[in-house]
């Protein structure tokens, strides 16, 4: 008995270990908004004639935003960002390029 809850402790503390990594790998990337986009209130409004889905907020063009976490849809990559407070997400494409934050 004792074996077994041992097991299902490693294994949850696994699991949440390599989430907790994937989410790191997010934060340390950047992403770079060439073109005006706007953001969305959830990652799953890349998908087309999704109902729920509300613009939260405009993004200029010719900025740049740490990104907070990364989706991935069947065709699309979902980049959530904060602007002024708000959080929403932008989605890879024209306009929207994700790299690797320089380190200083």
């Amino acid at each position: 008995m004792k074996l077994s809850i041992g097991i299902i402790l490693i294994g949850l503390l696994l699991i949440v270990g390599i989430w907790l990594l994937d989410i790191a790998n997010d934060r340390n990337k950047e992403v770079k908004i060439a073109e005006g986009v706007e953001a969305f209130n959830d990652w799953v409004c890349g998908y087309q004639n999704q109902s729920g889905c509300d613009v939260v907020f405009e993004v200029s063009p010719n900025s740049t935003f740490k990104v907070k976490r990364i989706r991935y849809g069947k065709d699309f990559m979902a980049v959530k960002i904060s602007q002024d407070g708000s959080s929403g997400w932008v989605f890879s494409g024209k306009g929207v390029h994700v790299y690797v934050a320089p380190n200083t």
